[in-house]
């Protein structure tokens, strides 16, 4: 039987009616999510090293505290679990791992169970001057990395960030798979190894803190390898600071084995903060992979950061001569 001309309308007229009442729920879901950001605003920590993102991350609508990893990862490691004080962290893993590490060793329950995929990454690099890596070539057992720096120390006087920062303690970690030639299975008590302690000691001490407290990279140049002829940084520096830089010609920016990157992600935030456009370009224009797509030349991403666990990080950042 033919459908009346009626019978269509009324038809019609409850399709558009079910319509309406669709989209007035969206409209007042989006409004009510709208007021709660701005009467509720998601707390977010921004780790201090991440420079410009966290000015980016600001203007998504969230309350941004800008902080060095280690002081986050220190509080938040013994904070109170029903008011942490925070609802996400932008940070480099495995910076969340550790702090949720540290809170189950002090029975507290974990605060960062949601920690997305990496919206940004960089390899880890080391910025050597030429003529120390000639130097020292054949004497390494391969090409010249964290091993053969802390081997020749002395002759290098190699530096990295300090292991409080948000980089620092990847590229120390970094260092010492170096020694041992293997990211897995790596343990505490792998730390105790007599031969592993004094090429420790001997790279930490090569060479002293950064006098300005600021970047060791830009401390080498700046001093023309007076205070360091070696350094541990992420490609996100190394690339525009060399490029830049009067030394670009007395420098080589070499990717050492085992090759680890730094992982930005946003732990936390149960959901609610969204990294745009804005987050992702700001990152592309610090210099980071976002896309996977790197500087000409310079090698692909690996599957992960390929860094030790994140108990033995921790661990290593309290072992530090």
């Amino acid at each position: 039987m033919r459908p009346t001309l009626a019978g269509m309308r009324r038809v019609l007229a409850l399709v558009a009616a079910a319509a309406m009442v669709a989209g007035s729920i969206a409209i007042r879901s989006r409004l009510d999510r709208n007021e709660e950001e701005r009467t509720n605003p998601v707390r977010v920590v921004c780790a201090a090293e991440l420079g410009p993102v966290c000015d980016a991350l600001r203007r998504t609508g969230a309350h941004v505290t800008i902080e060095g990893a280690g002081t986050t990862a220190d509080r938040l490691g013994r904070a109170s679990e029903e008011e942490p004080g925070v609802d996400g962290w932008l940070v480099p893993a495995p910076w969340p791992q550790i702090v949720d590490g540290r809170r189950r060793q002090a029975s507290l329950l974990p605060l960062f169970a949601d920690v997305g995929a990496p919206i940004a990454r960089s390899p880890l690099v080391l910025v050597v001057e030429k003529a120390l890596a000639d130097r020292i070539g054949p004497r390494c057992a391969g090409p010249v990395g964290w091993k053969c720096l802390g081997e020749q120390a002395g002759t290098a006087r190699p530096r990295h960030p300090e292991p409080s920062t948000a980089f620092g303690a990847l590229i120390l970690g970094q260092a010492t798979a170096a020694w041992f030639g293997r990211v897995d299975n790596l343990s505490t008590f792998d730390l105790d190894d007599p031969g592993f302690a004094k090429w420790f000691q001997a790279l930490e001490r090569a060479a002293p803190p950064t006098a300005s407290g600021g970047s060791p990279l830009e401390e080498m140049l700046g001093t023309t390898f007076a205070t360091y002829n070696a350094v541990g940084t992420i490609e996100a520096e190394a690339v525009p600071v060399v490029g830049t830089s009067a030394l670009r010609e007395r420098v080589t920016v070499l990717y050492p084995e085992p090759m680890a990157t730094a992982d930005v992600v946003l732990a936390g935030a149960a959901g609610r903060l969204r990294t745009n456009d804005s987050v992702r370009k700001a990152f592309r224009d610090a210099g980071w992979r976002v896309d996977g797509a790197g500087p000409p030349g310079a090698p692909a991403l690996p599957p992960t950061n390929g860094l030790p666990s994140p108990g033995f990080l921790d661990a290593l950042r309290e072992r530090r001569p």
